[in-house]
């Protein structure tokens, strides 16, 4: 047997324990008896995914329109959308082999690890990110954000905070 087919059916077999085990001790208080890493089997089996996805392009899929539903809500009829997957590859390699940063999609951290009323972040990012906060335990944070201008903003919090502040 080919020796990435066996590593994709390993792959897909560990995920699939992995979201047993898991489903298992969210419904019934089950714990497995070894350590699951959910997180990692699923990274694993999407790298999977994508090595396999682009493969099947190499071999020849082209302008294969891949169907998905989506439900925006209980009300919501089911919504069909078609994705180009030629375009799709093309625009993911060119991601992953720019060194051009305007290509990029920037972003940046700001870890503060003293309380403090006010942070001041100069990310110089040239735009007005879109800013998720964190305190030291990983909890999420609201706090005014400020623009000052392109490259530096301000976030003003009711009380003293530490924490990261994650740019995007």
């Amino acid at each position: 047997m080919d020796s990435a087919l066996e590593k994709t059916i390993h792959t897909q077999q560990k995920f699939a324990t992995a979201v047993y085990k898991n489903f298992m001790s969210l419904r019934y208080g089950m714990e497995p008896c070894c350590i699951v890493d959910m997180e990692a089997a699923v990274i694993d089996k999407e790298l999977c995914d994508w090595q396999s996805l682009k493969s099947k392009n190499e071999m020849g899929l082209r302008k294969r329109n891949i169907k998905q539903c989506e439900t925006a809500s209980e009300k919501d009829a089911v919504i069909w959308t078609s994705v180009d997957v030629d375009a799709l590859i093309k625009r993911l390699d060119i991601l992953e082999t720019t060194t051009l940063e305007d290509e990029k999609d920037l972003n940046f951290i700001y870890e503060q690890p003293v309380g403090s009323l006010k942070w001041v972040i100069n990310h110089n990012l040239g735009k007005k990110p879109s800013v998720r906060l964190e305190d030291l335990a990983g909890n999420d944070l609201m706090a005014e954000i400020d623009y000052i201008n392109n490259n530096t903003l301000e976030i003003v919090f009711a009380i003293p905070v530490a924490g990261s502040a994650y740019l995007n």
